[in-house]
C-alpha cells in the first residue's frame, strides 16, 4: 500500500464504530484506558480506506471549538501502520481546515511518544502548550 492507495473522506459515526472499538481495545490493553474518547461527543469524523478494496484502514475524530478543531483520536489499524494512513488522514483534515477557515488544528500526543511527536512535527505541527494531569490516586499519594 502506498500513499496513493489510501482514500480519506468525511464519515458518519456509524461507519467509524468498528474502528473506534478497535482503538478502545488497543488503548485499554496498552494504557489501561483510551487516551482520547474513541467517539467524541459532537465529533466530526474522517475515514481512511484502501482504494482498491475499500477495506477500513483507520479514522480520525475531531471536535470543533470556537478556537479551532481539536483532533483525537487518530487511529490506524495495526496491519496498515507506517504506510501513509495517518499522514493521509491528517493532510485531509488540514485541507478541510483551510477550506472551512478553521483557525487552528490541534492534536495531542502522549508525552512519551517520541515517534508520534516527530511524525506530527514532520507535518508542520508545533508544540504550543503542555497538558499535565494528576489522577486522584497520585494526588492522595503526594499528600501523604
Amino acid at each position: 500500500m502506498s500513499d496513493g492507495d489510501v482514500e480519506v473522506r468525511r464519515a458518519r459515526i456509524e461507519e467509524i464504530r468498528p474502528l473506534a472499538q478497535e482503538y478502545r481495545d488497543e488503548q485499554t490493553s496498552v494504557f489501561g484506558s483510551p487516551t482520547d474518547a474513541p467517539l467524541p461527543q459532537g465529533g466530526i469524523f474522517w475515514l481512511a480506506t484502501d482504494s482498491s478494496d475499500q477495506r477500513l484502514l483507520g479514522y480520525a475524530a475531531g471536535t470543533l471549538r470556537p478556537t479551532g478543531c481539536t483532533i483525537g483520536p487518530v487511529f490506524t489499524r495495526h496491519d496498515a501502520r507506517r504506510r501513509g494512513v495517518g499522514e493521509a488522514l491528517l493532510r485531509t483534515i488540514q485541507e478541510w481546515a483551510v477550506d472551512t477557515r478553521v483557525p487552528v488544528v490541534e492534536i495531542s500526543v502522549h508525552a512519551n511518544n517520541e515517534a508520534g511527536q516527530a511524525f506530527l512535527e514532520s507535518l508542520g505541527y508545533l508544540p504550543r502548550r503542555v497538558l499535565m494531569s494528576l489522577t486522584p490516586e497520585r494526588a492522595k499519594a503526594s499528600q501523604g
